[in-house]
């Protein structure tokens, strides 16, 4: 996670693959901006403590982290017009810039940045617990996303996706949330390749 936006996010002992929440009920945001997915299909893995959420957003560098040095989330409607001011042609035709999975009860949202929708009926929806590590494919060549739980598909929680993507997760530290990242293997070979 190469970025860290909201002032209530840190690496966890310097180590760049893992962040924690530093501030009560503020949620803060860790970006893998240095790992922009533009085709074909990728998977991560992500062991977490508490209920963080992780997902996908759009890649934005000119986005300036510094400016929002207090709580911060891809889906507080004040800063949609500073989202929306990043775009290029890069982000495709999708709708969807942001799309996160809620470990605490399994629910799903995706925002265009002009308004969120709320999905909590995806095939699959399933909660997740300290300790679990959650698996995400995201395929582009069929504009999808898939969850794994502990190396066992949940489902595809999202289409119709296009353009880049960088992985994502927000932390809040009233369920002391942590969470590290890596490159996976795909469990059941669903067409990713180890990224």
């Amino acid at each position: 996670f190469d970025v860290l936006i909201g002032g209530y996010i840190e690496h966890r002992n310097g180590d760049k693959t893992a962040v924690c929440a530093t501030g009560d009920l503020m949620c803060s945001t860790a970006i893998s901006s240095s790992y922009v997915m533009k085709s074909g299909a990728h998977y991560a893995e992500f062991l977490i403590t508490g209920g963080p959420y992780i997902g996908i957003v759009r890649p934005m560098p000119g986005l300036d982290a510094d400016s929002y040095p207090d709580v911060f989330d891809f889906f507080d409607d004040r800063f949609y017009p500073d989202f929306l001011a990043q775009r290029t042609d890069d982000w495709g035709n999708s709708d969807v810039h942001a799309c996160e999975y809620f470990c605490d009860d399994g629910g799903m949202r995706w925002s265009d940045w002009e308004n969120d929708e709320v999905d909590y009926e995806w095939e699959g929806m399933e909660s997740c617990q300290s300790g679990d590590t959650v698996g995400m494919l995201l395929n582009l060549d069929e504009g999808t996303l898939t969850v794994y739980k502990n190396n066992r598909r949940l489902g595809m929680m999202k289409d119709e996706l296009s353009g880049q993507y960088c992985w994502y997760v927000n932390l809040f530290k009233h369920s002391a949330d942590t969470v590290s990242i890596k490159r996976g293997t795909l469990p059941n070979s669903d067409g990713g390749t180890t990224t």
